[in-house]
């Protein structure tokens, strides 16, 4: 069976901006950062959503993580902080734990 990964999605919580793809931590709209209560959800279109090969490339299937000192998510392939150069070996927390925690770690699409 051929897998294929999709990618989600979220809406911003401070102007409403709905569908930013999951790849990026902050708004398009706005440029507000996303908080820890934020719910991903699967577009209705799951074929288009479906990455191509330069974009699975581009992402991993680890979650990112949150920097303890200036509280910047990162992606998991970096072991620097991008925002203040701190280690990620120094953070406890990635973006996934911090979700499994509020119970919100993955949601249905808010109407």
């Amino acid at each position: 069976m051929l897998q294929k990964r999709v990618e989600g999605l979220w809406d911003c919580a401070y102007c409403g901006t709905k569908g930013i793809k999951a790849r990026y931590d902050t708004c398009s709209g706005c440029g507000k950062a996303r908080g820890i209560d934020t719910v991903f959800y699967l577009p209705d279109d799951l074929e288009a959503a479906t990455l191509t090969r330069e974009e699975e490339a581009k992402t991993t299937n680890e979650p990112d993580w949150l920097c303890d000192y200036c509280d910047t998510y990162n992606r998991s392939d970096t072991d620097v902080c991008k925002k203040c150069g701190a280690q990620r070996k120094l953070s406890k927390n990635t973006y996934g734990t911090l979700h499994k925690l509020t119970g919100m770690l993955f949601g249905k699409k808010r109407e």
